[in-house]
């Protein structure tokens, strides 16, 4: 892999790898990081993923998960902190979801949402340790959800699954992607070292994926098109929230939000169904709910219908939601809870 430097401030790599769709990718990153602050998520992120990497691939696996376990307990103890932000986040969503007739403890929803990440986590050093069969148990949906994905794509030549940043949502495609045409969109990582990171996991799960931070429009568009119109699904998160101008408003735990609507409008216009889905862990164990299809020509329907589903499930279960963790969820949970 050659590396080059466009300017001063931008570092960029070519990566090559089978399981990309375009099987190459040129990956960027900053090199000016001083306006970074010292603990920002960036920068921890920066230090930690590549660490747990190398752990991964040449520690045992009890020692890669002895750190994990010794985070996640000093996390346990650290509830009591009442200004600890993932406490905040369990309670503002306990709140919402009371609203809708689900009882949820926050202290418990905490707890729940610690060994979400753990079995998460085990899951993946399982995945490196003693490969891909020994995790695809580990994931289950129905047989006819394997026929209905089958049948939708069949019929219209393509699927869009729509996915929340659920601690299942990664490992659950190496499943549907024995069930099933299946293609992930991603997000890259901002550096080039954890870009790697994801495609080496991605090969091990055995996984194609279409990268699109700092892609090329047109390329990822084209790919896109070809890949609905080649028989197959696409699968991305689309539960980040969205501020630019090009930001479509709807419904969410009753307030008005804005989600980017680039996949409801590729859907729109190939004539293909949006599915929604949610993946519900149990420690290790995940179960991938499918929501019903929608098949309209109205982009502010199709993104409310899965913004609903992801609404109801994540109130029923909001533990196995990820962005529990995310300040920016976290100011919308607060002011949904103070507007009941």
């Amino acid at each position: 892999m050659k590396s080059t430097d466009k300017d001063s401030q931008v570092r960029s790599e070519i990566l090559r790898s089978d399981s990309l769709y375009l099987k190459e990718f040129e990956a960027t990153e900053k090199i000016n990081k001083r306006r970074d602050r010292l603990f920002s998520g960036t920068r921890i992120k920066s230090f930690a993923v590549p660490l747990l990497y190398r752990m991964l691939e040449h520690a045992p696996q009890a020692i890669v998960m002895l750190p994990i376990v010794v985070s996640i307990f000093i996390l346990r103890l650290l509830y009591w902190w009442p200004k600890n932000p993932i406490r905040l986040s369990c309670e503002y969503i306990c709140m919402l979801a009371k609203k809708r007739g689900y009882t949820h403890n926050p202290r418990h929803i905490y707890n729940k949402f610690l060994s979400n990440a753990l079995g998460a986590t085990k899951t993946l050093a399982n995945l490196y340790h003693n490969g891909i069969e020994s995790v695809a148990d580990h994931i289950q949906f129905t047989e006819g959800d394997t026929r209905m994905m089958n049948d939708l794509i069949e019929e219209y030549g393509g699927a869009v699954i729509a996915v929340p940043h659920n601690f299942g949502s990664l490992l659950s495609a190496l499943k549907m992607n024995r069930e099933f045409p299946f293609i992930l969109i991603t997000k890259n990582s901002s550096t080039i070292e954890r870009t790697k990171i994801a495609i080496d996991v991605f090969e091990r799960m055995q996984t194609s994926i279409l990268m699109v931070r700092g892609g090329n429009p047109i390329q990822l568009s084209r790919a896109l098109f070809a890949i609905l119109k080649s028989g197959k699904s696409v699968a991305a998160t689309l539960d980040s929230l969205d501020s630019s101008a090009n930001r479509i408003e709807v419904q969410m735990f009753g307030e008005a939000m804005g989600f980017s609507p680039w996949a409801a409008k590729i859907a729109i216009r190939l004539g293909v169904p949006v599915i929604p889905t949610y993946f519900s862990s149990r420690n290790d164990q995940i179960r991938v709910i499918f929501g019903s299809p929608l098949l309209t020509d109205n982009v502010e329907e199709s993104i409310q219908h899965y913004a609903s589903f992801f609404d109801e499930n994540i109130l029923k279960d909001p533990a196995s939601w990820g962005f529990l963790g995310d300040k920016s969820w976290r100011r919308v949970l607060r002011d949904a809870s103070r507007n009941i």
